[in-house]
């Protein structure tokens, strides 16, 4: 296993990354030699051993992989000529207007990634910088200068700036594979996409969903849970719900309510109402139910699409269709699957394109848990 610091063998002597060449005591010369074996090429440009080494010694603590095996190597190399690849792509379709990665969304992805450091960030990130010379009394608490804070504010745009470049790729060949793909120069491959179906299949289902017809009365009222209750006493009692619903939307269209909704457990707000509604069968009658208040797709005055907040309910509804979960097909779970099979069928064409060669063999061996140094 290798992490940043090797001992050779029985000399023990620890590898030190100078310019690009590692040197050692005894056996400078051999170690040297074996370092500049080529194990890739992106067209003129080639990549070797010790190239492959110092990546890896010069990658953050939390990035840098166990190497166990040959394969191990193979797709660090692998990852680093991708890198080589969209990111230069990624650039020129963000310059061209192609492309444009929303920077909020890329710090609020740092802040998420950054593991027990995710809080301080972003509380660093949300203090101002003082004038010089001014001292806050947060500052004091946590003695802290502004040059320690414009510091760290430093740190999270660069690591906001490297998340860009990296998104920007990813969504260069995303971009340029659904093209193709529309365009016929990328076809799925049928085995490709079975197999992608076998491993993810657990994961393409659809979730159980229902559609209901009912009444709802606002949870601001502080009489609507009572009313909500006379309604369903009325229908134990053997009153017809669709007539009591013809009343009260003879008052007002306001108590009518018809929706379409589905069980995402995701969405823990509304665990409550699906405790009760789960399994339902068309032709039941449900409530009082609460629903608490949510958010929809809707259009103002002049048609264009905004977000609506629809508030907090008590509802007692018809079931006029349910859906249990299910596994999809693999024809209803193409669509998904495809995205990441012609991402990949993508990669290998700008590869191709770019005159990438990879020489596995050429590879280090690793023995007896560290890598060759010595080479073969």
């Amino acid at each position: 296993m290798w992490r940043g610091k090797q001992y050779l063998g029985g000399l023990a002597a620890l590898v030190f990354v100078v310019s690009g060449a590692f040197f050692t005591g005894p056996g400078c010369g051999l170690i040297a030699d074996t370092d500049r074996i080529v194990v890739a090429k992106i067209g003129d440009k080639s990549i070797t051993r010790g190239d492959l080494f110092r990546l890896i010694y010069e990658m953050d603590d939390d990035e840098r992989p166990i190497i166990r095996s040959r394969m191990d190597y193979r797709r660090v190399l692998d990852q680093y000529i991708d890198r080589q690849i969209k990111m230069p792509l990624g650039q020129q379709m963000a310059q061209e207007g192609k492309l444009n990665i929303d920077r909020e969304m890329a710090r609020e992805q740092f802040f998420k990634q950054s593991g027990d450091r995710e809080q301080e960030y972003r509380h660093m990130w949300s203090v101002p910088v003082p004038k010089d010379g001014e001292e806050t009394e947060l500052m004091k608490v946590y003695n802290l200068r502004a040059a320690d804070i414009q510091a760290m504010k430093n740190i999270i745009e660069q690591e906001t700036d490297r998340l860009i470049e990296q998104m920007q790729g990813e969504a260069a060949v995303h971009t340029l594979a659904a093209e193709a793909f529309r365009n016929g120069e990328i076809e799925l491959d049928p085995e490709a996409l079975r197999l992608e179906y076998e491993i993810n299949q657990e994961q393409l289902h659809t979730f159980e969903g229902m559609t209901f017809l009912g009444l709802q009365f606002p949870a601001s009222d502080p009489e609507s849970s009572a009313e909500a209750s006379r309604v369903r006493e009325r229908v134990n009692n053997g009153e017809s719900f669709d007539a009591i619903l013809e009343e009260y939307l003879a008052r007002s269209m306001r108590y009518g309510i018809e929706s379409d909704i589905e069980n995402n457990p995701s969405l823990t707000r509304f665990q409550t109402f699906w405790d009760q509604a789960s399994g339902a069968r068309e032709g039941d009658i449900l409530g009082p139910l609460y629903m608490p208040e949510y958010a929809r797709a809707g259009q103002d005055a002049s048609g264009q699409p905004v977000q609506q907040t629809v508030p907090a309910t008590y509802l007692v509804f018809k079931v006029l269709e349910h859906r249990p979960a299910r596994t999809l097909t693999l024809e209803e779970a193409t669509p998904m699957l495809a995205a990441p099979i012609a991402y990949a069928a993508m990669m290998e064409k700008l590869r191709d394109e770019r005159g990438v060669e990879v020489y596995e063999d050429k590879l280090p061996e690793v023995r007896g848990g560290e890598r060759d140094i010595f080479g073969d």
